[in-house]
């Protein structure tokens, strides 16, 4: 053993020497044949004496040992050289050093803040215990054109009853409580569900406890539970605080429990309280209603090893025992299950997806940048490439070393990118979009981080192997005879770097085709007519306590008074009241029938959106009245029951007829169904959003169906500051415990309807700019290398009577090939790839041809002022010192 172990220690001599390199089993064998002739010399034969070695307790192990050790001190010691080299040749070149790390710094930080979104909204697991046995379950009527509705109270009971594949079944709904008794009155955002709920998000109360089965019994306690942030907030963190009363809507509750800062309900941002369906004052009078209005999303956990596909078919036997109980109201109406987290993303999965593809091209771009200039670095290097394989080092070696100057340049951008990522969540927080505030906070935690270090580890590698692999190909005489200036210059380089920045300006097109196609999609967006005026218009809304005004005769008195003692105050005059209100409020989506008429065909919808509103409303908002008239102070509770419809409707329904005096059945909750005359057709309004077409609407007199509160809407030229408090004094004088809440103009409120599109097209768009000015970049190096590697040929030509204009076209016609191949390549891959933002497009075609030439007019330019200089330069060329130029 001790032969064994001075072998070994000869070995590790060899190692750090650089003179041996082979196999492990090699170097096994070998220290094998070495312990044998020991044995040899002792009269054994050398068969016996390898069969003794082999026997020979631990010396197999111990050699194995001794060679990985070995090999990983050499391994280290080699690798630790390579690091120091690595640091010391890019401190010696500090300029493309910067270069270098800036460009992956903001290809890296980019993309590390854009996914830091994408992982918070699409991949980062809900915050709830196993959710993927969350569903969302929903009704649907393909029959009356109903692709999504929540259900009844009734069949929701009957799904808890009846389904064998659902650990929890549980209801949810939303609207806002006035606060009043601790200081002055507020809303609170109120979350209405049924026990069940937080049994199916597994989540424990921070102090109390959470809803029990007899808390969702019509006529048990009124009981409320507040978030941590309410209650730090209003409460003052009392530990003391469960068990007191609240007043809420001017009912008191006994707060039973405080839920923890980052609990929410699924779909609904803000989140204030929570309390039982059964005590609201608003859906509890909706319970025992017959299974027809469907009004109640609902959530379910699967049981343990149940698949999505068997719950379908379990809720699809629910929904035919339905059928078959309450034929009238439940025939055609099937069960929808949709995983929750799938059901959340909804639509933004799309647009976030196009913003990281564009923000990997940009880094794609960027790394093509870097690699063109390692190319000509390793130019400028090929006499040292040469001279150290003339010393013997191998073409791996150096590939190694080559490899770890790029992996120290990944390892700086990722640094970098880091800090400018975490400066960029911080920037782009305030500009997201409200509805994504649901998937909790934008962060960079430990997965983001970590995809920042992939990301650089495959950059390093993009970047720098086609650099690594190309330095091998030296011509050791050449190299090493001629000047490093001009050696290793040959095709390959020369060509590698022409594709480099081809492919820069490909993708760089891509990219900027996508945000042209966005910004002419947004312009055409913002330049639509939503079918009224926002100018001068101001809108507040005032929530009537349900206990205390309880009564639709209240709420007419109440809405009648309001309007009156706004109107009285100089510069009101023109209010009304509306609910709800467009882009604003979201819509109230009613089925009707026309009275006196066959029923519409299988398949064609039989929906219309809701709204009722006060006399004023249409000349406040500036909708026109195409036929008849509109609401006056004849269409009182008393009076004969009436309605005006939209264009849309007019033209879908009564095709070539005159719709005045026909009548519409429908009404508010759907159950409460009344014959109503058509007195009017007004102008189309798009109410849910500016990029969806105005659909069917109908409108009623707000006095024959008045809301427990409504919006007021103002048209004033006095500064909104007054409006605002001539609305709330005005509310007062009637109930000093109304709060007057949602107040915003109506400019801002189509401002923020199109939040998502803007923030995305923004987003692209400076990802464009981006990626043109380093694509711009690419084109400069390379025609600028170029012009210096041909120094001495433009100085022959300039000798021989080359113009400058000969000159000065020469090298913009090198720059306008690499330009044409790129653009070519670029515009068939921006023909594939835009395919993927039909849905986020407005207006415009994926493959429209104006932004496609205006996008490749314009990186031609780009190319064309990058080339531009270097060509400048070459004009100015001194033949005399071209021709000395080595």
């Amino acid at each position: 053993m001790s032969l064994l172990r001075s072998m070994a220690s000869g070995l590790r001599s060899l190692f750090r020497k650089e003179q041996v390199s082979q196999e492990l089993d090699e170097e096994l064998s070998g220290f094998l044949e070495m312990a044998a002739e020991e044995k040899m010399k002792q009269g054994m034969s050398r068969k016996d004496a390898l069969r003794a070695v082999r026997l020979e307790e631990g010396t197999v192990e111990v050699a194995k040992e001794v060679v990985r050790s070995a090999g990983w001190e050499f391994f280290l010691e080699t690798y630790w050289q390579d690091l120091r080299f690595a640091a010391r040749m890019l401190r010696k070149n500090p300029g493309f050093t910067a270069v270098a790390v800036l460009t992956l710094a903001v290809g890296i930080g980019a993309n590390t803040a854009i996914f830091s979104v994408v992982y918070a909204v699409l991949l980062r697991p809900l915050p709830y215990q196993n959710p993927g046995q969350l569903v969302t379950m929903f009704e649907s009527n393909l029959q009356k054109g109903i692709k999504e509705a929540g259900c009844s109270y009734v069949d929701f009971t009957a799904w808890q009853e009846q389904n064998r594949t659902f650990s929890f079944i549980a209801g949810e709904a939303f609207h806002a409580l006035t606060f009043t008794g601790r200081g002055e009155p507020s809303e609170l955002a109120t979350v209405v569900v049924t026990p069940q709920m937080f049994s199916i998000l597994q989540t424990q109360a921070l102090l109390g406890r959470t809803f029990s089965p007899e808390d969702g019994v019509r006529g048990a306690a009124p009981v409320v539970i507040l978030s941590e942030t309410l209650w730090l907030s209003r409460f003052g963190s009392d530990p003391k605080i469960i068990g007191s009363a609240i007043t809420l809507d001017q009912r008191s509750f006994t707060i039973i429990g405080i839920m923890p800062a980052g609990f929410r309900v699924p779909f609904f941002t803000k989140q204030d309280i929570w309390i039982p369906l059964a005590q609201d004052p608003l859906f509890s009078g909706w319970i025992a209603q017959p299974p027809s209005p469907h009004w109640l999303p609902v959530i379910g956990r699967l049981k343990q090893g149940v698949s999505l596909a068997q719950a379908q078919a379990d809720m699809d036997s629910v929904s035919s025992n339905l059928a078959k109980e309450f034929p009238a109201e439940d025939t055609g109406w099937t069960i929808r299950l949709t995983p929750l987290q799938q059901e959340l993303v909804g639509d933004v999965r799309s647009a976030l997806l196009v913003l990281l593809g564009a923000v990997g091209l940009v880094l794609l771009i960027g790394c093509a940048n870097i690699a063109n200039l390692l190319l000509a670095r390793a130019t400028s290097r090929a006499r040292e490439m040469a001279l150290r394989q003339a010393l013997g080092a191998e073409r791996g070696r150096i590939v190694r070393q080559l490899l770890t100057e790029s992996a120290v340049l990944g390892l700086l951008g990722a640094i970098a990118g880091m800090l400018l990522a975490f400066w960029c969540v911080h920037a782009l927080t305030p500009f997201l979009p409200s509805g994504l505030a649901q998937f909790g906070a934008v962060r960079l935690d430990g997965w983001v981080l970590g995809f920042a270090l992939a990301l650089s580890l495959v950059a390093s590698l993009g970047f720098g192997l086609a650099p690594a692999l190309l330095s091998g190909d030296a011509h050791l005489e050449a190299n090493l005879r001629e000047g490093a200036a001009r050696s290793g210059e040959g095709g390959r380089r020369s060509r590698a770097r022409n594709f480099l920045a081809a492919s820069e300006l490909a993708l760089a097109l891509v990219v900027v085709v996508a945000a042209g196609l966005l910004l002419r999609s947004f312009i055409i967006l913002t330049s639509v007519n939503p079918g009224f005026n926002v100018e001068h218009i101001l809108k507040a809304q005032i929530s009537l306590p349900r206990f205390q005004y309880s009564t639709p005769q209240q709420w007419t008195a109440f809405a009648s008074e309001l309007l009156d003692r706004i109107q009285a105050q100089p510069g009101l005059k023109d209010s009304a009241n509306a609910a709800p209100l467009p882009l604003a409020d979201g819509s109230i989506n009613l089925p009707f029938s026309i009275a006196d008429s066959p029923p519409l065909p299988p398949g064609t919808p039989n929906t219309a959106d809701y709204v009722a509103v006060s006399p004023n409303y249409f000349r406040v908002m500036g909708i026109p009245l195409l036929h008849g008239r509109t609401f006056n102070s004849d269409d009182s509770p008393s009076g004969r029951r009436v309605a005006l419809i939209n264009e849309t409707l007019a033209q879908f329904y009564f095709p070539n007829q005159n719709p005045l005096g026909k009548r519409l059945v429908f009404g508010f909750p759907p159950n409460t169904n009344v014959s109503r005359e058509i007195v009017g057709v007004v102008g189309d309004v798009r109410d849910i959003s500016l990029h969806q077409a105005p659909g069917p609407m109908m409108y009623v007199p707000f006095a024959q169906e008045p809301f427990w509160g409504a919006d007021v809407v103002v048209k004033s030229a006095l500064p909104p500051s007054s409006v605002v408090s001539s609305i709330r004094q005005a509310a007062w004088s009637i109930d000093k415990n109304l709060p007057l809440t949602d107040i915003a103009s109506m400019p801002d409120v189509l401002e923020s309807s199109v939040a998502q599109p803007r923030f995305r097209t923004w987003l692209i768009g400076l990802f464009g700019v981006l990626a043109a000015l380093l694509a711009a970049a690419g084109i400069f190096g390379v025609i600028s290398y170029s012009v210096s590697c041909r120094t001495q040929e433009i100085g022959i030509r300039v000798a021989l009577g080359a113009s400058s204009q000969t000159i000065r076209s020469m090298v913009l016609r090198e720059g306008l090939k690499i330009a044409g191949a790129g653009l070519g390549a670029g515009s068939i891959a921006a023909l594939g790839l835009v395919r993927f933002l039909k849905s986020q497009l407005f207006g415009v075609g994926a493959a429209d041809p104006l932004t496609f030439f205006g996008a490749a007019a314009l990186l031609v330019i780009v190319a064309l002022a990058a080339c531009y200089i270097p060509a400048r330069r070459a004009t100015r060329v001194d033949p005399m010192v071209a021709l000395r130029h080595e």
